[in-house]
């Protein structure tokens, strides 16, 4: 009976240390399943590094106009909540990533990367200036699907401070859809997702 110790690199900043007891006849069985078990783990781990669950703490600052800015502390808070609905603020770019089963959203999450542009939808929320001065909010939602996307949203807009219920656009299949504002919006809430087939 002998000791195999094997010291592997650093896993998600932990290291993974194994000290595997042997006998001579079933080392290299066992040295290759820990091996496979090792390789499936790390493939898992290396899947999940483009997932996004929370938004990393910054200040959001917006212009009002050539003497006057807004500005607001934003916490690490996750992009997307338990039931799908979706805050985002101005300057923010989010890559959505959607799994359908039989045109019913299964999952969606927020990712680094648009690794899977079919099945990812691309949302941008934009403050637009000119001369130092705010014109109008944009927000840009693109739609890769075969399908309809409906969806509703709430804004909060600066004047108001509070939220504020607006119409949208449903977003037609493989395009992109543009809503605009003139109010001054510090964010926005998207929610109630659905895919509707063409017929």
């Amino acid at each position: 009976m002998f000791i195999t110790r094997i010291n592997y690199a650093k896993l998600k900043s932990v290291k993974y240390i194994l000290l595997i007891k042997i006998k001579p006849k079933a080392a290299m069985k066992n040295v290759l399943l820990i091996s496979s078990i090792l390789f499936l783990y790390i493939g898992r781990i290396e899947a999940q590094k483009n997932d996004v669950l929370t938004r990393v703490p910054y200040t959001l600052k917006m212009i009002v106009d050539d003497s006057t800015f807004y500005e607001e502390k934003i916490n690490a808070v996750p992009y997307i909540f338990p039931n799908r609905s979706l805050q985002m603020y101005p300057g923010e770019k989010i890559f959505l990533e959607v799994e359908l089963k039989n045109n019913e959203i299964a999952d969606m999450k927020p990712v680094k990367e648009n690794e899977n542009p079919s099945r990812t939808l691309i949302l941008e929320f934009i403050q637009h200036t000119e001369n130092n001065v705010h014109k109008r909010m944009s927000l840009v939602v693109t739609n890769p699907f075969p399908s309809t996307l409906t969806y509703k949203a709430k804004i909060f807009p600066l004047s108001v401070k509070n939220w504020v219920s607006t119409s949208i656009y449903p977003v037609s299949p493989g395009l992109l859809g543009i809503e605009l504002w003139p109010d001054l919006i510090t964010s926005i809430a998207l929610g109630d997702w659905k895919f509707k087939a063409e017929k």
